[in-house]
């Protein structure tokens, strides 16, 4: 194995040293959905706590929250703090639930902080009522869409087995005429049937500036979908897009996923949950209050995501004590003695949290995209190198 540089132990030293906080927020507004992912970790992957879940947060329960993210700004010093609406679908929360809540949250906050609002959404029932509410408190929008029709609609679906592709173009194109600079992205799930370019141009044509390329919500115990014998299809079906976006296709548009990993390889530090050693700065509150660790690891087991606690009777310093936050909080502690010894180390992180998951060893295993990573990590390092991208990778 390639030695660890002693540039890269001073980075990892100075992230554990980083002080563990919250400063996004993941707000589950509505606890159903009007459509029926069949990839969808809330409903179709296992767990069942959305069953017992209030359907829509209460005016009682957003107040709770308010205070305690009020709390935990005003004790370590935050200026900004991150809100996402997210469900289930937020939007079968209504317009004036939506209004209440983020009024809500603003009078906390008074000049104290910042709140800077956003919503994760199909955009099926986005009217003129809902674009009022989002321009008025300046939300933004992220559309999950996964390509053109064909490639949605594999697995995007309503209740009843049907397409929802053209209702979101709809709800988009509403948007777009009402509130300027809005959707300001996408977010796809991979399906490696799907042609990678075609979707990325589909996608891109849209004209949106930010997309969100997500591999499934798959784990060790439920390995993903593979169409070839390799390993590695995930990771050359992003390459591919890659390939073309560094090189100049659609080049305007920002790809996290990618942005991410070149942000690791020049030896800076990302904001991308995923892929990433920093102590984890997100945290999800239910419509009953609840606070949970990261809310796709109900793509694991069923309450994997359970802390305990509650906005109502619980700070958000405590939650940083729970042992599924917490371990997310140890840097390279976090990652299993494969991941430790990998060339890749900083600029992988272990992959995503949830991918980890076995039911025999937890989360103390690599990705089960390791593989993937490993040659689309190589492959990218390669071609920033050929294309004296960066000057030096550490």
């Amino acid at each position: 194995m390639d030695p660890i540089a002693p540039t890269l132990h001073r980075q990892l030293k100075a992230l554990l040293q980083t002080k563990p906080l919250f400063n996004e927020f993941v707000v589950k507004i509505a606890s159903r959905c009007n459509l029926n992912c069949d990839y969808c970790y809330e409903y179709n992957l296992g767990d069942e706590s959305w069953r017992a879940a209030s359907k829509f947060m209460s005016e009682d329960v957003v107040k709770a929250l308010a205070f305690r993210i009020s709390e935990h700004a005003k004790a370590h010093g935050l200026r900004e703090v991150f809100v996402n609406f997210h469900g289930g679908e937020p939007l079968l929360a209504g317009h004036k639930r939506i209004d209440l809540y983020a009024t809500i949250l603003r009078q906390a906050a008074q000049d104290d902080y910042t709140i800077i609002f956003g919503m994760q959404t199909n955009a099926v029932l986005i009217d003129e009522n809902i674009c009022d509410v989002l321009a008025k408190h300046k939300i933004s929008v992220s559309v999950s869409l996964d390509g053109g029709q064909i490639e949605n609609d594999r697995h995007r679906v309503d209740h009843k087995g049907l397409s929802s592709f053209q209702a979101t173009l709809r709800g988009m194109e509403v948007l777009k005429s009402l509130v300027p600079g809005q959707p300001s992205g996408l977010l796809a799930v991979i399906d490696s049937k799907n042609d990678p370019i075609a979707v990325f141009d589909f996608l891109s044509n849209l004209d949106i500036t930010h997309i969100d390329f997500l591999l499934p919500y798959d784990n060790w115990d439920r390995p993903p979908p593979r169409n070839s014998k390799n390993n590695i299809e995930y990771g050359e079906w992003l390459y591919k897009i890659f390939d073309s976006w560094i090189s100049g296709r659609h080049s305007k548009v920002d790809i996290r996923f990618f942005k991410n990993i070149i942000l690791n390889f020049m030896g800076k530090n990302s904001n991308f949950e995923a892929m990433n050693l920093a102590p984890v700065q997100l945290v999800t509150v239910s419509t009953d209050g609840a606070i949970e660790a990261v809310d796709t690891l109900k793509s694991t087991a069923s309450g994997v995501q359970n802390t305990g606690l509650n906005v109502v009777y619980n700070s958000f310093d405590e939650a940083l004590q729970e042992r599924i936050i917490e371990s997310r909080q140890s840097g390279v502690n976090q990652l299993c003695a494969i991941c430790r010894d990998c060339k890749y180390m900083r600029e992988c992180a272990g992959g995503y949290f949830p991918h980890r998951y076995s039911n025999e060893r937890q989360f103390d295993n690599p990705s089960v995209y390791c593989e993937d990573l490993f040659w689309l990590l190589d492959n990218i390092e390669r071609k920033l190198k050929e294309m004296q991208f960066i000057n030096q990778i550490n």
